[in-house]
């Protein structure tokens, strides 16, 4: 896993990162577990996960091997930690090596990543 120190606000970077995830594919769903937290009269610091992907790469990768499936669509962290931003990923190469596929299109993948969490950190 991959986790880059952010150089915006939280808030900046959630739309930094929604907005770059949109040119490169599509967000599926978002998870607040700050919100969630407080629903249960708990705390956390900022923390959202934003569930993206390309439903053709991903589609691709699962014709290769099913059982992929269990963590595709993609998923970015964003959270607060002692006054600063921060994200965490785990990398399509990371995630094809370990279930043994070697799809060409892995590589594209990882670069829409890099795309994506470059302009952040």
């Amino acid at each position: 896993m991959i986790i880059k120190e952010c150089k915006f606000s939280f808030e900046e970077c959630e739309k930094i990162i929604k907005d770059k995830i949109k040119e490169v594919g599509e967000i599926f769903a978002e998870m607040d577990h700050s919100k969630n937290a407080e629903k249960v009269g708990l705390s956390l610091p900022k923390d959202k996960v934003i569930i993206f992907g390309n439903p053709r790469a991903g589609t691709l990768l699962m014709q290769e091997k099913i059982e992929v499936s269990l963590d595709l669509p993609l998923r970015i962290a964003i959270w607060e930690k002692d006054g600063k931003t921060f994200l965490g990923i785990k990398m399509p190469s990371e995630i094809a090596r370990e279930y043994g596929i070697t799809h060409e299109i892995i590589k594209k993948m990882d670069e829409a990543v890099n795309y994506v969490i470059s302009s952040i950190t």
